[in-house]
């Protein structure tokens, strides 16, 4: 790698052959961003949309501006929800490629952001727009800053490195985490210390402070009620297991692409030699970004679940220790090793594509985690109708994710309100006062029983039949369906209650 006129490092182009997956990829994620449909979580994230806010009770407000932009850009469809987390994924491998090149060259480049593309979690989020996507995004942001930090010494990226610590903790409190890792590299390396008694350090750290301000005033606002929710898991779970950490170290290797990860884990532990024995700097910088997050992981996952996207931070680096690994061997099974792991992680993406846009098999119920994409549209169908029949002046649900689907299949219809957890909610404008003296039909999936919560509400429940959601005739949810009116308050029906909700 090259300097410039002005000190700066050259990026060497990629390779076409790389630049051209890339480009493909984006492509083919396009295509199934707009012929799949909604998660959950996504849909419930459009709803964030409707009334962008300073934060939300689930999480950081980014996601919901990024989307509200997606929706702007190409409307309320499912891939002008996803355009935000296409746009990342479309720039990601770049971002990957000049730090690699940064930190260890070429060579090592070319494999860290051909394994990049053929892991799993990756492929799936660079399609699936949720928190993670901008998470990821700007974490891998502050570790390219950091990478031309150690490289230039130019003081002034500390600037950037703030900005882009602020975004990701905008979009997640996961990235809490890129401040311990930096903590840790300015301690581990001697010469780094002096940035202690750099301005722009300090000044970086307070754009850091500024960008979340919003999320800050959000919470006082609310009791605190979404650092309470994300930031005490810690102190959250069931007894002392290893199933948990099995679970998660499983769902790591098949996620990552098996042999991506295997070669990772090995080129981790290499790293990490290369960190504690010979100082090598640029490994401290790779380390001390992996180490916070990954040392807080394997505890929680001794006594409660570490759900897969939780990780998917660290799945960047890893595809760079991969490629590090690769490099480095001398193995005469190098270049198998290579095409069976992108061909591997290949055929892997591509069979989860393909299922997405059209199932191989349709499982029953929730077996198969794509089935909450499914069914939605005809389920609202059956749900106006049975609305109509019942004389229902809104459609109420119990939770966050039937709201979303059966909101976004029938936007800018009868409005569709969740009873409960009315704190998700107070982003969006009241609700007319006239619907809370009026029947409502009350839909909610039966694996959910809400009549409690529906008495303690409403005088009058009167259940009126059960609805399904099906694909190929296949039964994927079974849904009660309630008449309720005679709030026993209408005032605050549908407003939060502190205490309440």
């Amino acid at each position: 790698m090259t300097a410039d006129a002005g000190g700066r490092r050259a990026t060497p182009p990629m390779p076409r052959l790389l630049l051209v997956a890339v480009l493909a990829l984006t492509a083919l994620r396009g295509l199934v961003a707009a012929t799949t449909g909604l998660t959950d979580d996504e849909a419930y994230y459009r709803l964030w949309t409707l009334a962008p806010a300073l934060s939300y009770l689930d999480h950081p407000p980014l996601v919901a501006w990024l989307m509200t932009a997606g929706r702007a850009i190409a409307g309320d469809t499912a891939f002008g929800l996803r355009l935000p987390s296409l746009a990342i994924s479309l720039v990601g491998p770049f971002v990957l490629w000049r730090t690699a090149c940064l930190l260890f060259g070429r060579e090592v480049a070319i494999p860290a952001v051909a394994f990049s593309l053929v892991m799993p979690l990756i492929a799936v989020g660079g399609i699936i727009i949720t928190p993670d996507a901008p998470s990821v995004f700007f974490w891998g942001l502050c570790a390219w800053a950091l990478a031309e930090l150690h490289v230039s010494r130019d003081a002034n990226w500390w600037l950037a490195i703030g900005v882009f610590a602020g975004l990701g903790l905008l979009s997640k409190y996961t990235n809490l985490f890129v401040g311990a890792g930096i903590l840790v590299w300015l301690l581990a390396v001697p010469r780094n210390r002096r940035w202690l008694a750099s301005w722009q350090l300090w000044a970086g750290g307070v754009i850091a402070i500024l960008l979340t301000l919003p999320v800050i005033v959000w919470n006082a606002r609310y009791e605190w009620a979404s650092f309470d929710k994300q930031l005490g898991r810690a102190a959250r779970g069931a007894d002392w297991t290893l199933g948990f950490l099995l679970e998660m170290v499983g769902g790591f290797i098949g996620l990552a692409s098996p042999l991506v990860a295997i070669i990772g884990l090995i080129g981790l532990a290499r790293i990490l030699q290369e960190a504690l024995r010979k100082r090598d700097e640029r490994a401290i910088l790779v380390v001390s970004g992996l180490a916070p997050m990954t040392l807080y992981f394997l505890v929680h996952a001794l006594h409660a679940r570490v759900q897969a996207n939780w990780l998917a931070p660290l799945y960047p680096a890893m595809a760079l220790v991969a490629g590090y690994q690769l490099t480095l061997s001398t193995s005469a099974f190098k270049p198998r090793w290579l095409v069976a792991s992108l061909a591997t992680g290949a055929v892997m993406t591509a069979l989860v594509y393909a299922h997405a846009i059209a199932p191989f098999v349709v499982l029953p119920g929730s077996r198969d985690p794509t089935s909450q994409m499914r069914g939605w549209p005809e389920l609202a169908e059956k749900i106006e109708v049975l609305r109509k029949e019942t004389g229902g002046a809104w459609i109420g649900t119990g939770h966050y994710g039937t709201e979303g689907q059966v909101a976004f299949a029938l936007r800018g219809g009868v409005p569709v309100l969740q009873v409960n957890d009315r704190l998700r909610y107070v982003h969006l404008p009241p609700v007319d006062s006239a619907l809370a003296t009026s029947p409502g039909l009350f839909v909610e999936s039966t694996d959910r029983d809400e009549q409690e919560m529906l008495r303690a509400r409403f005088r009058s429940v009167k259940p009126v039949g059960q609805i399904t959601r099906t694909l190929r005739g296949v039964e994927l949810g079974i849904y009660a369906a309630y008449l309720v009116s005679d709030p026993i308050a209408p005032d605050t029906l549908f407003t939060y209650v502190p205490g309440r909700d």
